[in-house]
């Protein structure tokens, strides 16, 4: 993964949707409990990441996973790809 330009910390579950958690910081010990917690919650499971940038650029975001979340039983690069066709489903434009 190139050096990301505008780095975000982002909770990405199975289904390829995400949630930011912080852009400037690693997110600590605290914000990670609250994040396990609502995944918890959710039923759901996923992955703490660092996105390269934001996904509402023209170019489509790297993601780098940091460490799994609540035992995902899917690989990260499914949901990096379910990620990625949520992006085209939504500007309606190819994403490689």
């Amino acid at each position: 993964m190139p050096t990301p330009r505008d780095p975000r910390w982002v909770l990405l579950v199975e289904t390829g949707e995400y949630s930011s958690l912080s852009r400037y910081r690693e997110p600590d010990d605290e914000d990670m409990a609250a994040a396990e917690k609502a995944l918890i919650q959710a039923a759901r499971a996923g992955w703490l990441a660092v996105m390269s940038h934001s996904a509402y650029e023209s170019t489509v975001p790297e993601l780098m996973m940091v460490r799994p979340l609540c035992n995902p039983k899917t690989p990260f690069e499914d949901a990096v790809q379910a990620f990625r066709r949520r992006l085209k489903d939504r500007s309606g434009n190819a994403v490689e």
